[in-house]
């Protein structure tokens, strides 16, 4: 399931749990909330790796720049995905 159609159930579930039909208003404000928490909880998760590739790494340069690539190019993907949102 790709990040819109996740962002999507996740506003028809807030509407559902709340008891009320939502605003198309409304459903885009609650979009843009939704949108934002992934965005910083993606940039905590891509620090941490990050961290955590020159913690286990730091013995073998090469070893952690592959690593530090991998992590990047899926942050790249993630960062497309969620600019699709918008």
């Amino acid at each position: 399931m790709d990040l819109n159609k996740r962002t999507e159930k996740a506003v028809q579930d807030a509407g559902e749990i709340i008891g009320a039909t939502l605003s198309a208003g409304q459903r885009e404000a609650l979009r843009k909330v939704i949108e934002e928490v992934v965005i910083d909880a993606m940039r905590e998760c891509a620090a941490k790796c990050h961290q955590a590739a020159r913690d286990c790494c730091s013995h073998d340069l090469d070893m952690a720049q592959k690593v530090a690539k991998e992590v990047e190019q899926a942050h790249s993907a993630l960062v497309a995905n969620l600019s699709s949102l918008r």
